[in-house]
């Protein structure tokens, strides 16, 4: 019998690319999210769309007590999101879905502070068979948000990255991994780190969308105070924004340069580089 599939944070980057490939491959799925009006608009009739909030308890069953397999999208930057997540995860097992993919991050296996970890460490510990995906800094960060409305207006970006190198990941990659390890039982157990090609200077990032953009661009060093006064201009909540600036604090110290050779592997193809993103969104940029 084919299986079931939610997809948490469907309106999301990562959530609306998972969704396209399950249906391209004739998967039956439902759209999780807070904006179920909006999630409609995006996929028009192409999908079930349903209620869900982790914050309330009464759009859980809708959701949850259908799927077989769960894909599970933490909400971003939240330092307390191991205390949103628990009892939904304590839900999905109660309620019979066999398999749980959650997307983490890059290092979260080694960072007891992060509430990413607490997440990790949890659903391993409830018997719910698991896939891990920790990709790094999405690519798709640069093509919307603070940043890129900075490249539009004054072709700068600026961050508190410093010179760290990042082993940047396309958000399509990650959908196209997330679709396999969702459609087979091979990867229960299996943690992956995923990755770009190549490990990039904020500078180079900055001449790969000057290039594929076709106008001036440059990366600005800015201090964490700075950077903090940015986020929270941009509603960024200051929760949120210390989760952020920690991340930044993470790339000048190097922990976001490894590159990882199995994106290659689940792939069967080499991962996407940031010159063929930036060719791909260079119209945004314009």
């Amino acid at each position: 019998m084919p299986e079931k599939i939610l997809v948490t944070g469907a309106t999301g980057k990562l959530g609306g690319e998972l969704i396209r490939r399950l249906l391209k491959r004739g998967v039956e799925v439902k759209a999780g999210t807070r904006s179920p009006e909006r999630c409609a608009k995006l996929f028009a009739d192409a999908v079930e769309v349903v209620h869900l909030d982790y914050d309330v308890t009464e759009s859980w069953d809708a959701a949850v007590q259908w799927a077989d397999r769960l894909f599970l999208v933490p909400p971003p930057f939240d330092p307390d999101a191991d205390e949103r997540l628990v009892p939904f995860i304590d839900w999905i097992v109660q309620s019979g879905s066999r398999h749980v993919v959650l997307v983490s991050a890059m290092g979260a296996e080694v960072r007891e502070q992060l509430a990413l970890h607490r997440v990790e460490r949890h659903i391993i510990d409830t018997g719910v068979a698991w896939t891990l995906l920790r990709p790094n800094i999405y690519m798709q960060n640069f093509a919307r948000g603070f940043v890129a409305a900075s490249i539009r207006s004054s072709g700068v970006f600026r961050l508190s990255a410093g010179d760290g190198r990042v082993s940047f990941v396309d958000v399509r990659d990650v959908a196209e991994i997330a679709s396999i390890v969702l459609g087979r039982d091979d990867d229960f157990g299996a943690a992956y780190m995923l990755t770009g090609p190549a490990a990039l200077s904020h500078d180079e990032v900055a001449a790969a969308i000057a290039a594929a953009a076709g106008k001036p661009v440059r990366y600005e060093q800015i201090d964490d105070e700075r950077m903090r006064g940015l986020l929270l201009a941009d509603d960024w909540s200051a929760q949120q924004a210390a989760t952020f600036v920690g991340l930044l604090e993470a790339i000048r110290g190097g922990e976001r340069a490894a590159v990882s050779e199995e994106t290659r592997a689940l792939l069967g193809r080499a991962p996407t580089s940031f010159d063929t993103f930036a060719r791909d969104h260079a119209e945004g940029w314009r």
